[in-house]
C-alpha cells in the first residue's frame, strides 16, 4: 500500500510516486480527501485509516455496506495476504 500526506500549496498538484513491483499491471484505486472529512464515502473508506474517528451511524453503515459486497474464498483471500506479507516484507527491510 502506498499511504502519504500532501498540503497543497494551490489548486493544481501533480504527483508521483514509485509503484510497487506487485502493482505492476494492476489496477490501482487513489482516493483523496482531507483529514477533516470523517463521514464522507464511509462506504469506501476504512475506518483504519487515520483522521477523525467515525461516528456510530457511521460505523453501522460501514459495516451494513460491507455485509452486502461480495465474499472472498479463505483460499483466495490467504493468497492474497501471503503476496501482501512479501511485499510489506520488502518495505520493511
Amino acid at each position: 500500500m502506498v499511504h502519504t500526506t500532501v498540503i497543497p500549496k494551490n489548486r493544481v498538484v501533480n504527483l508521483s510516486f514509485t509503484v510497487p513491483e506487485d502493482y505492476v499491471g494492476e489496477e490501482v484505486e487513489i482516493i483523496a480527501f482531507t483529514k477533516k472529512e470523517s463521514d464522507i464515502n464511509a462506504e469506501t473508506l476504512s475506518p483504519s485509516l487515520p483522521g477523525d474517528p467515525l461516528s456510530n451511524k457511521a460505523f453501522k453503515d460501514w459495516i451494513a455496506n460491507a455485509e452486502l459486497l461480495p465474499t472472498t474464498s479463505l483460499e483466495e483471500a490467504k493468497t492474497k495476504w501471503l503476496k501482501k506479507k512479501s511485499l510489506l516484507a520488502k518495505f520493511t527491510k
